[in-house]
Formats: structure tokens, sequence, C-alpha cells
């Protein structure tokens, strides 16, 4: 725990923060609901400020995976109390726990200084799509089935290839919240992609695949099942096959952030990633 004078108090978060962290997301019009936060405290860290009466005014989470990469995100400080250096203070209590580890994490253009400001540099960007879904852009791919648990070793494998890191753990907790598909080629998983439930509706991510066509292919089973109701994508492509069948299915772009990292950049195999689990996670 820590303080300064007249400034608030920062401790980890707990599950009972829950309802106050999700009043914070509302306030600034996050989508995040109770149960989005409360699967991003089990699978990583929080921190909250309070005020002097012990209120949550601020929030900041972080997330290992393995011992060289984390991710940060769900930095938010009440609208009625920004301009007090409390956002700063927050990210570097994530940035000491992340140690030596390389940190990514996803800006909006108005964050982008103050994270420059902390050694981050931009290294990509998200396109995020939303809306009420329609499956007529669909294709079917002989290829892609759903998930069995005989495919999970080599859809952890890939995943680690893709991303970098090890994350295990958040694909554990997403197949037993959301639903998955696999792309099987020569005998080897080649893809994935996981829906689950996210904020007003559902999110399709991440997507892993070697190339914008096989991604597509992923998706559509999941397009299909949510047919007619909110769904959302937040691609790594600013355009390209996935973002094409993104809007081919009336989502609508909301939104280009761009993704920022500071530390080495992990590399990459032929697969990459298409589609992340959230602008949070990555």
């Amino acid at each position: 725990m820590t303080n300064e004078t007249n400034g608030p108090t920062i401790r980890p978060m707990i599950a009972a923060d829950i309802a106050a962290a999700h009043g914070l997301s509302v306030e600034v019009r996050w989508p995040h609901g109770a149960d989005d936060w409360r699967l991003m405290l089990e699978l990583g860290h929080g921190l909250v400020a309070c005020d002097e009466e012990g209120r949550v005014m601020g929030s900041a989470m972080w997330w290992p995976f393995g011992e060289g990469l984390a991710t940060i995100g769900m930095v938010i400080v009440s609208p009625r109390r920004q301009a007090n250096g409390t956002g700063r203070r927050l990210m570097r209590e994530l940035f000491s726990a992340a140690g030596d580890r390389t940190i990514r994490l996803t800006s909006t253009e108005a964050g982008r200084r103050l994270y420059e400001s902390e050694g981050f540099r931009v290294t990509g960007g998200l396109t995020q799509y939303h809306g009420t879904a329609d499956a007529a852009a669909a294709v079917e791919d002989a290829r892609v089935r759903p998930a069995t648990e005989a495919d999970w070793p080599g859809l952890v494998a890939l995943d680690r290839e893709a991303s970098g890191g090890d994350r295990v753990r958040l694909l554990e907790a997403l197949r037993r919240v959301g639903a998955i598909t696999v792309l099987e080629e020569g005998g080897r998983i080649a893809g994935y992609a996981c829906c689950r439930p996210f904020g007003r509706g559902h999110l399709v991510g991440p997507i892993v695949a070697a190339d914008g066509g096989s991604a597509v292919a992923l998706a559509s089973p999941h397009v299909r099942t949510h047919a007619g109701t909110f769904l959302r994508l937040d691609t790594t492509e600013r355009d390209g096959p996935l973002a094409a069948f993104a809007q081919a299915c009336g989502l609508a772009n909301v939104d280009e952030p761009v993704t920022m990292t500071r530390g080495t950049i992990p590399e990459a195999g032929p697969a990459r990633i298409f589609a992340v689990a959230s602008q949070a996670l990555g």
C-alpha cells in the first residue's frame, strides 16, 4: 500500500472492489461488465486508488504471460479526480510489479503521450468493430471445426508462437467461459478462434492464424452462432481480409487505438494474432 501527501492511497485490488471498479468503467463509458472485471482479476493483478474516505477513484491492472511478457490495462481514473497524477502513479506501480518483462498495452491517442513519456513506443494498432452481426458473409471451410481436448497442446503451442508469451491460463479461462474453433491442416492445429461473452454481447478473439483467409474461416462459425446479436471484434488489421469481413458482417469501425510496447518485442512465428482477447489482455 502506498500513499502520498494529499494524494490517494493505492492498494491491491480485491474481489470486493469489483462493484466499484465496474462503476469506474461505466463512468468513462467503457463496455466492461462486472463479470468481465472478475475474469480479468482472476487472470492477473489489480490496484485501486482510494480517496481519504476509502472510496475507489482509480484502477489499473496487469497480466503476466510467463517471465518475459506482460500486458497492462484498465487504467481508469474517475473524471472527477483526474489531473492529480493518479494515473501515472498507478502505472508506475504496475511497471514495478512487472519487473523486467516486456510490457504491451493499448492506448487511445489521448493517452499516447503519457505512455511515450514512460518509455513505450507504438508498435502496431487495433481496429475495433462492433454491432449487430449479419452472417451472410460467413464462409464454410472444411478445415475448421470445434476444438476438442486432443487439440489443446497444439493450440497452446501455436498461441505461444504467435504471442511470444505463456498465455495458457488465459486460454484455459477462455475455453471455460466461451467457445473455441480450430483450423486443422495436415494433421496439426494451424489456427484457432475464441468467442466469449463480453460487455453488451459477445467478443470474437483471440484469433491466431497464418493468413487473413484462415482468420475469416475461423471467425465465421462464431458469427453464424451469434447472428442478430451484438458482436465485437478487435483486429490487428487496419485493412485486409478480416477487416473487410467484419464490415461485411455489419460491424462498424468505431475506434482505432494504437498498441505500444516497452522492452524487447518477442519473436513471432508464421502464425500471428489477427484479433485480440481484449484491448487490455492482448
